[in-house]
């Protein structure tokens, strides 16, 4: 009996001295460990639009004074006549268009590049998501 007694105030001691808790009842051995998730840090539509941008940068550069390549340098691209990239060779239809790229042209030109104007050369086919085409323009919107 002497030793089922002392075995269990050995089991109690060791059991406070983990912070009281066993792994049977669920408890965490580390009292400083949160109890709940740390919250995602919030983002800009801006940085969100940066970010998507990465699929436009296979065919567009974004920076001032950086080369066109299969599309154009999009650097200032916000209220700008379409069709205006120094040299860039535009199709037909964008550059005989009067088309100026408003938030709201860009919007429905990233939608879908070939219902927005019949003609153009952009093979992309387009981005359905309302929310990402608009952090997209946020980001273009930084772009001057």
């Amino acid at each position: 009996m002497k030793y089922a007694a002392a075995l269990a105030i050995f089991a109690a001691f060791t059991l406070a001295a983990c912070g009281g808790q066993s792994e049977s009842t669920g408890g965490s051995a580390s009292p400083s460990a949160p109890s709940a998730a740390a919250p995602a840090p919030q983002t800009t539509p801006e940085e969100r639009g940066r970010r998507l941008f990465n699929e436009c940068a296979v065919c567009h550069t974004a920076k001032e004074g950086e080369p066109n390549r299969v599309g154009p340098n999009l650097f200032g691209i916000v209220d700008r006549a379409a069709g205006q990239a120094e040299g860039f060779a535009y199709s037909k239809a964008l550059t005989e268009s009067d088309i100026v790229w408003t938030e709201g042209n860009i919007d429905a030109f990233i939608e879908n590049p070939q219902m927005f104007l019949r003609g153009n050369r952009m093979a992309y086919v387009g981005q359905r998501d309302a929310e990402k085409r608009a952090d997209i323009i946020a980001y273009l919107k930084t772009l001057k």
